[in-house]
């Protein structure tokens, strides 16, 4: 190895030919790509060299990955522990200039060893303190390159780092607000199924980078035992996506947990090798974890195995988004969980009055937007005081528990049962008018007539009292208060009338 001043000079530079090289390479409407070539090209016309390689340090991946090159070898993914002079130009972050290289044929690669290059000059460059690449000139002689070829050589390589500099600003910026708006759309959806997030998910990978294939399957981890639901696939084609659901079995599943547990939302990367030419894909599993559960899993693949070190600057990237939307999942389970308390009655199960009021609020005025009914049913159990007293409230308890199985299967999708308060229950019926809603009210008392309450060994006979009242926006304006006050009001003359009895309202709401 040689210092610079052992260098001998072989003339002048032509500055006149770099500057207009470098004038070319500058040009702003060229590609990142292009412009990576043309300095590679610039610079090999400038020293007289025809191996020049430009690569790319990945420090996740500990590889230099070529980017550019003019030579007749054609470079590959080298990683740090066999990269010539790799150590050196990591340590020293200086120029090495090598005036022989037959000494380190040895430590070469095979491809040069065989070309019988002799001379080498590195030029490492670094950001912020790092080094991210190297631009090496390799020529066919000894003591080939000048101190002028190696200041030439630094100029080219620092516009090159600049050139990257700019490229990971610009990918960088794209990436985070690609993550904004991921993230203000999935707050948007926070109520939504789990599906709707993980669908937001899927398309933003898949619109931001050239996957070959990307298939996106979740969970709903409220309900157990809820089984593998594909979310959205590209690229997959349908017996694939079977082999993915029958490979994700419990077992798989539970492992994914367990190795998610303690990391970082870990990708899962493996390299698939079959028959055939293009016949390697790398495929990539990213499982959705939080505290132990299993959102969902995303999968994606390239067919080309010199990707691998694509993927490596997007880690950070995929990995923010996982954990971002695990956050928001972890918060829409725990948000539903209160959701459940705060409008739930804790003993039927049923809409509290807090959600009650809400609902009829809002379906008053979309029915007044819409004009179509709206009916109200008060329900009220009869001698309900006398069950307590005779048989105490624990079984007055389980009689209301089973009122409220009884209103949840005689609703429709749309409909709203509710316990008001006490024996008290309500059922909201949009776009329902009187006929009908006097149709549901009679089913639902035959239904409680009918029921043999069981307490214990003991079956007993309990009846209901229900007053009805339908809003009908072609004739009336009306108000929540005034449709709850008419249903009550039927409700009333139902028990003076006698009990077990359906009444409809006769005055407008």
């Amino acid at each position: 190895m040689a210092s610079r001043s052992d260098q001998t000079g072989r003339g002048q530079l032509d500055v006149q030919h770099l500057v207009r090289g470098l004038n070319e390479i500058l040009d702003p409407n060229r590609e990142s790509g292009e412009v990576l070539d043309a300095i590679v090209q610039e610079a090999s016309v400038a020293v007289n060299c025809k191996h020049l390689f430009l690569s790319r340090y990945d420090p996740a991946n500990k590889t230099f990955r070529a980017v550019a090159w003019r030579s007749a070898i054609n470079p590959s993914n080298i990683a740090f522990e066999k990269k010539f002079m790799g150590k050196s130009y990591l340590d020293d972050k200086q120029p090495i200039i090598v005036n022989d290289l037959s000494q380190f044929n040895y430590r070469l690669r095979p491809a040069v060893a065989r070309l019988g290059l002799l001379s080498l000059v590195g030029i490492p460059f670094e950001i912020t303190g790092g080094v991210i690449g190297v631009l090496e000139a390799f020529a066919e002689e000894a003591n080939h390159f000048t101190d002028l070829d190696i200041d030439c050589l630094t100029l080219f390589a620092r516009q090159a780092a600049a050139l990257m500099k700019k490229v990971d600003l610009e990918r960088e910026t794209k990436l985070r607000s690609a993550e904004n708006e991921l993230l203000v759309e999935a707050l948007k959806l926070e109520q939504a199924s789990v599906g709707s997030l993980l669908y937001k998910v899927g398309e933003t990978f898949s619109g931001l980078f050239d996957f070959d294939g990307i298939a996106v399957f979740g969970f709903e981890p409220e309900v157990e035992g809820s089984p593998l639901q594909e979310v959205m696939a590209k690229g997959f084609a349908m017996p694939d996506i079977g082999r993915l659901k029958t490979l994700f079995d419990q077992e798989v599943l539970e492992r994914l947990v367990s190795e998610a547990e303690g990391k970082a939302h870990g990708i899962i990367k493996q390299t698939l090798r079959q028959p055939g030419p293009g016949g390697v894909k790398l495929l990539y599993t990213i499982p959705i974890v939080h505290k132990r559960t299993l959102y969902g899993i995303v999968v994606f693949y390239w067919k080309q195995s010199d990707k691998e070190s694509e993927i490596i600057g997007l880690e950070q990237f995929i990995k923010r988004i996982i954990g971002d939307i695990t956050l928001i999942l972890n918060r829409k389970s725990v948000y539903s969980n209160i959701q459940k308390v705060g409008f739930s009655d804790t003993l039927t199960g049923l809409a509290n009055r807090r959600l009650f009021n809400y609902v009829l609020d809002r379906e008053l005025k979309k029915a007044k937007r819409s004009t179509k009914p709206l009916s109200l049913l008060m329900l009220d159990l009869d001698f309900f005081k006398k069950i307590n007293d005779n048989y105490g409230h624990s079984v007055g308890d389980l009689i209301l528990e089973q009122i409220g199985v009884i209103l949840r299967d005689n609703c429709r999708n749309a409909d709203l049962p509710a316990r008001f308060g006490g024996e008290e229950f309500t059922l909201v019926l949009p776009e329902t008018d009187r006929n009908n809603a006097a149709a549901i009210a009679e089913r639902i008392r035959e239904r409680v007539a009918k029921h043999q309450f069981q307490i214990g060994k003991q079956a007993l006979a309990v009846t209901i009292s229900i007053g009805c009242a339908t809003y009908n926006p072609a004739q009336e304006s009306g108000t929540l208060e005034s449709l709850i006050l008419a249903a009550d009001q039927a409700l009333y003359q139902a028990k003076q009338l006698g009990r077990n009895l359906v009444v409809f309202a006769s005055a407008k709401n």
